[in-house]
């Protein structure tokens, strides 16, 4: 007879609830780019290093590119223009080459990279939007704080050129940028009060000191 499981033990009051393993190994990842990218702040690729990133959020939407957009500024508040800049130029530039993707390749592309493609439900949600609204939708869109990968991506089988997906992508993009790079430099402390965003910054703080 096996013999029981032993009881796990509560807590000890006033010790913070333990993490999650994958949302501790998703804010391991994003210490390490942090580091990775802050030690290359200075240097003449870091720009377009960075903006791999929001470039690669239309294929790779595991990517942490609001945490890496605050925790730069945070790191480096003299420069959260530029950093802004940066992530709204390689969105940009995403929808344009997703848009001239599915237009040239048609919507075969989609079950083709159906693993990194936005989900079929998804995309119904937003089909209705683009048909009523078109390129408005995708400009409404991109209001948002995360990457509209959903919507370029129907605004593109709907026939809408990839230019006027692009302009619309830059329509709504430096908004929700801007706030998020701004909060980022100018109001960390308060960033802070989200337990993610202080564990990851406090990790980065800590690590750059023992490196330093």
């Amino acid at each position: 007879m096996a013999e029981p499981l032993a009881p796990v033990p509560d807590p000890a009051p006033g010790a913070p609830a333990p993490v999650p393993a994958a949302r501790a190994n998703s804010a391991t990842r994003t210490v390490r780019l942090l580091l990775r990218l802050d030690r290359a702040a200075h240097r003449r690729w870091f720009l377009p290093a960075l903006g791999v990133f929001p470039l690669s959020d239309y294929v790779l939407p595991v990517l942490p590119n609001q945490m890496l957009l605050i925790g730069l500024s945070a790191l480096h508040p003299r420069r959260w223009r530029v950093i802004a800049l940066t992530f709204v130029a390689a969105s940009v530039l995403g929808a344009f080459l997703v848009a001239t993707a599915v237009h040239a390749a048609g919507p075969w592309l989609l079950d083709t990279v159906g693993a990194v493609a936005p989900g079929r439900a998804e995309l119904r949600e937003v089909a209705g939007l683009v048909e009523r609204h078109g390129g408005w939708a995708l400009a409404a869109l991109a209001l948002l704080p995360w990457t509209p990968r959903a919507a370029v991506v129907m605004c593109a089988l709907a026939g809408i050129p990839p230019w006027t997906v692009a302009l619309a992508v830059l329509a709504g993009r430096p908004l929700p940028v801007t706030l998020l790079a701004l909060a980022g430099a100018k109001a960390p402390a308060l960033l802070r009060r989200s337990r993610r965003i202080d564990r990851v910054l406090a990790e980065v703080d800590a690590r750059r000191v023992r490196v330093g």
